[in-house]
């Protein structure tokens, strides 16, 4: 059974969902490991940037960046929502999930012989027959996926983040040994190509060592059948979401020279392991807590408003800084010939700013048991972004980064009015709970622009983001915490430390 988080048996991951006295606490604690985790798996990637940026040339990115991003919706179709529905309904069997196991395989085996067959038209059409061998090895990454979500999922439902991300960071660990191995001695774009492979090996081969759960003979009966369909509506949004968050990068490749893309995938990777891949990791902790209260709507909008004040209080701030000072923190992190995408990363940091409130959309969709509304809002998003980038394509890639940022800004308080109408959740509430965030993180960013003109021009890049950030940070807390007095996320931060201390 589960005690302090850890399960005890293989029975503990098919207990019903309830509240508890500890929820809160387990989900905050939850939520710390996760995201401490994910920058460290950030900081590993980062340093793998690093490395390979100058190992290798920018064509070499770009060149797997188009494969990557022409198949990027293929996890998600693989997992097909499975996974989340394991971890949000309310009661689950050891039949049922052997049915999701089987088909979540079969739809990664099913999807790595289409890539596979499929190579040789991507080569073709974008004249680059390099493209063809890179599309047959990352197809293995699907097999490997389709074979470990349920295993991940179990994991989540338990709520033992601890150990996923765990898994992650030893996964990704061990692929960038193998790509800078690969690079250094001479292999080019294939260190780019391996680590990934790597990496998802390393992930499948994990979750089947720490989830004791083994798959056994599927049991289609009339309850699996719901669950396939509220998989269906959670990948119907990821996938349509995905592709159009692509769109930027394909359309680049096709109408830009391979080295552009290079800068904005890199841009976009330096964006996503400080800022969005830390939200992916909180989407699961409270998707999984708040499920938990789905027969409470007054508790779950409780606690969703106190998460979300919180989320923002520390992430507006950090993507206010990271538009600040992306331009040098790039330089120093990648080398000179990289300040391109540095002056990319500064626009798309911005994007972070909002998309606190834009990713909790997903808490709620799931949490309720609406999946197929997250369904159609990731069709409005998915138009509206296709619409917002073609808008912004003829400037290149500066254009198109700032036509993201600018649509997904527009999106992000519709988006929760949207995802929480259901149980009373409006704008309301998102007002309350991030407009002073909001404010701060604003001021922090344009005095740390007009600092680094006015002020700081004559300094090392290094001195120069050390400077910036700290003023940055003491003028967003002087609003925040001085003039308003919003203290209660120091409070939840501090009660976590306290926890995790005692613990210890």
């Amino acid at each position: 059974m589960i005690n302090n988080g850890m399960v005890d048996s293989v029975a503990g991951y098919f207990e019903d969902h309830s509240d508890s006295k500890d929820l809160g606490r387990r989900a905050l604690r939850g939520g710390f490991v996760a995201v401490a985790m994910q920058y460290g798996n950030g900081a590993l990637q980062i340093v793998s940037a690093v490395i390979l940026a100058r190992l290798l040339a920018p064509e070499d990115f770009g060149l797997v960046a188009i494969v990557t991003v022409l198949t990027s919706f293929a996890p998600l179709l693989i997992d097909f929502g499975l996974g989340d529905a394991t971890v949000q309904k309310s009661k689950i069997t050891r039949g049922q999930v052997n049915s999701l196991f089987w088909l979540s395989s079969g739809i990664g085996l099913a999807v790595a012989v289409i890539v596979a067959a499929c190579s040789p038209l991507i080569a073709w059409i974008y004249g680059e027959p390099r493209l063809e061998p890179i599309a047959l090895c990352i197809a293995i990454t699907f097999v490997l996926g389709g074979v470990s979500n349920q295993h991940l999922a179990l994991l989540r439902r338990s709520m033992q983040f601890s150990k996923i991300a765990n898994i992650q960071v030893l996964s990704t660990l061990a692929g960038i040994v193998v790509a800078v191995v690969v690079a250094i001695f001479g292999s080019g774009y294939w260190a780019l190509v391996l680590r990934p492979v790597v990496s998802t090996f390393c992930i499948a081969v994990g979750a089947w060592f720490v989830c004791r759960w083994r798959p056994g003979f599927p049991a289609f009966d009339s309850d699996v059948r719901p669950m396939i369909r509220f998989g269906q509506h959670v990948v119907g949004f990821s996938v349509i979401y995905t592709m159009a968050k692509s769109v930027d990068r394909i359309a680049l490749g096709l109408f830009y020279r391979p080295d552009q893309v290079g800068y904005y995938q890199n841009a976009t990777a330096l964006y996503e392991n400080s800022i969005f891949s830390a939200l992916i990791q909180l989407h699961m902790v409270a998707s999984a807590a708040l499920s938990k209260l789905q027969s409470d709507p007054a508790a779950l909008r409780k606690k969703y408003e106190a998460a979300l004040s919180t989320l923002a209080f520390f992430f507006m701030p950090a993507a206010a800084i990271l538009s600040v000072v992306a331009e040098d923190l790039t330089v120093i992190l990648l080398g000179e010939k990289w300040r391109m995408a540095g002056l990319i990363l500064s626009i798309l940091a911005l994007r972070g700013v909002l998309q606190v409130v834009e990713g909790s959309q997903g808490w709620l969709h799931l949490s309720i048991g609406r999946a197929d509304r997250w369904r159609n809002w990731g069709i409005i998003t998915a138009v509206v972004q296709v619409v917002a980038i073609i808008g912004g394509l003829p400037f290149g890639a500066k254009g198109i980064a700032v036509a993201i940022v600018v649509a997904s800004s527009l999106l992000a308080v519709p988006s929760i009015t949207y995802a929480g109408r259901p149980i009373g959740i409006g704008a309301a509430l998102v007002i309350r709970a991030v407009g002073i965030q909001l404010i701060g993180a604003i001021c922090a960013a344009g005095a740390g622009w007009w600092l680094q003109v006015e002020a700081f021009a004559d300094y090392s890049s290094f001195v120069r983001v050390l400077l910036l950030g700290a003023c940055c940070t003491c003028i967003y807390l002087a609003i925040v915490v001085g003039m308003f007095r919003l203290v209660e996320p120091i409070k939840v931060a501090g009660s976590i430390v306290q926890d995790l201390l005692g613990n210890r």
